[in-house]
């Protein structure tokens, strides 16, 4: 193997070592690690092994490689498969990011299972801001949960923390929407290879993400998005963080991984607290009682980093009082915008936090329908009410 007819420079070959290492499916981050101790760097990794089947025979016999991988390395075409990587991520406007670079993420290069390359379309210097959130949870919320991953989203992202997530259908989808509603900023970290939404129903955000955002993996462009990837998805997702916050989960979820990678991280693990008899609570309390951060309000998350010098606290003109800080919270938790009728406060009073057909409403109160629809888009524009789904309504929170 003549590297040189690849690349020309030490640097680039460099960063080829890594893409090529990164691209056998048999290997992941701990058995590289085994060759990283073994050889040194990629470069070093690769000249040693690529094409020499005795060497790699050494390997697996010493537990270094699986058989499997030794086969993968031996039928791989290197010209071949760079060339086609090369063209593929030219014609979709994907790029690749090593440990080498100054733009691969600063809170993944001390991990000791980072990813060798990172894959991304959009925007890499979302991921070096100086303050990012992770927010998982279930694939099917309650309309509680969605509720409080769009509130805690919007909010935390319209004070410039950047949302991390893995664009999974449910809490995922709408802490992403929830961050872009409020023009802020967020990562998404997919499976599988970023030329490729996943799941489908978020075609319109991934678009817009992949321009505007950070849409990122350590998979290959065509790696299709399966299972066995999400696992180690979620190192990254906790990896990119400062903190994980997790709203609704069961105990047996992905969501729980993505928790426990987190602690293994070093990051903070915040939780929302849920009712107590749903399914999807009992991961969330569960953390709760083992020391996890429970929070009621995106404000508990900011008063965390600052005191723990991730972002600094803003300059007040004057010392808050005990009531001011209160009121604070109060304004967060009520999004009222504006005083209620009395024909509105009426109509407010019938709802809760379980979805409600405008039909059942119009039943109850032996309305028309015009003089119902009236008040109920009368309630969301004062921010009283909210709409999850067509003509079902819930409390704001």
């Amino acid at each position: 193997m003549n590297l040189e007819n690849l690349e020309k420079t030490e640097f680039r070959q460099m960063r080829l070592a890594y893409m090529w290492l990164n691209h056998f499916k048999t290997m992941g981050p701990n058995d590289r690690n085994k060759l990283f101790e073994q050889f040194g760097s990629p470069l070093e990794i690769m000249e040693a092994i690529y094409n020499k089947e005795q060497v790699l025979s050494g390997l697996v016999e010493a537990d270094i490689i699986k058989v499997e991988t030794k086969e993968e390395i031996l039928s791989n075409n290197l010209d071949r498969w760079y060339t086609w990587l090369n063209e593929n991520m030219a014609r979709t406007n994907i790029k690749c990011v090593t440990p080498e670079e100054p733009d691969y993420p600063a809170r993944l290069y001390y991990l000791p299972d980072r990813p060798a390359c990172i894959y991304y379309r959009g925007d890499i210097d979302i991921a070096n801001e100086p303050a990012a959130i992770g927010i998982v949870g279930s694939r099917r919320p309650t309309s509680y949960g969605v509720l409080e991953a769009e509130l805690f989203s919007s909010d935390l992202a319209s004070r410039g923390i950047v949302i991390v997530s893995g664009m999974a259908y449910g809490i995922d989808s709408k802490a992403h929407r929830g961050a872009v509603g409020v023009g802020g900023k967020t990562i998404a970290v997919l499976g599988g290879g970023v030329d490729i939404c996943y799941p489908r129903t978020n075609m319109d955000i991934y678009f817009e993400m992949c321009e505007k955002q950070l849409v990122l993996s350590e998979y290959e462009p065509e790696v299709e998005h399966i299972s066995i990837h999400f696992p180690q998805r979620n190192r990254i997702i906790s990896g990119l963080s400062d903190g994980i916050l997790l709203v609704e989960a069961a105990l047996q979820s992905g969501t729980m991984i993505t928790a426990d990678r987190a602690l293994e991280q070093g990051r903070t693990v915040y939780g929302i607290p849920g009712r107590a008899t749903d399914i999807n609570s009992k991961g969330v309390h569960r953390l709760i009682k083992q020391g996890a951060m429970l929070v009621d309000c995106p404000l508990d998350i900011v008063e965390d980093l600052c005191q723990s010098g991730i972002i600094k606290k803003k300059r007040k003109t004057r010392r808050k009082k005990i009531g001011d800080a209160q009121m604070e919270k109060s304004t967060l938790s009520s999004p009222v915008k504006s005083p209620l009728s009395r024909e509105e406060e009426a109509m407010r009073q019938k709802l809760g936090y379980e979805p409600i057909h405008i039909d059942d409403l119009i039943r109850q109160n032996d309305m028309k329908i015009s003089e119902t629809l009236h008040i109920m888009k009368s309630l969301e524009r004062k921010g009283a009410v909210k709409c999850i789904e067509k003509s079902y309504y819930v409390l704001a929170l």
